[in-house]
């Protein structure tokens, strides 16, 4: 009965041990796709960074619109809303600010910059946002 355990228990650790000449082939498996699985994790975190400054930049528009349209305001004050909420943010590198386009009725607030980026990309996002202007009835 003990002879038969070992020889059951000794084929059990053969059997996880596999096949005699398959030793070291996991580590080159894993040499092989580890680095392809890198490049799609940095691709995927670029993407999801890229769209994060691109809400970014949308968002400080409306909210530079939406400020420099309230009554008795500017442009000018739309704009400056604009640039201190993404100084607070801090996702759109070399932001710019315009508010190019606005005439008495409307105002226009347009965002530019690039986004953070640790692959060697360039992105470059324009979002803009547009808002009438309240005038007293």
């Amino acid at each position: 009965m003990r002879d038969r355990m070992r020889r059951w228990w000794r084929s059990r650790l053969e059997a996880g041990r596999g096949r005699r000449g398959d030793g070291g082939i996991a580590t080159l498996e894993f040499l092989i796709i580890a680095p392809v699985l890198l490049v799609i994790s940095c691709i995927v975190l670029q993407l999801g960074v890229f769209f994060l400054a691109s809400t970014a930049a949308h968002t400080a528009a409306r909210k530079g619109a939406q400020s420099g349209a309230q009554f008795h305001s500017s442009p000018g004050q739309g704009a400056e809303r604009a640039r201190s909420w993404l100084a607070q943010v801090a996702v759109v590198q070399q932001a710019q600010v315009n508010t190019a386009g606005s005439t008495g009725d409307r105002v226009r607030v347009t965002v530019t910059g690039t986004v953070m980026h640790f692959l060697p990309w360039d992105l470059r996002i324009e979002r803009s946002a547009e808002d009438t202007v309240e005038k007293n009835p």
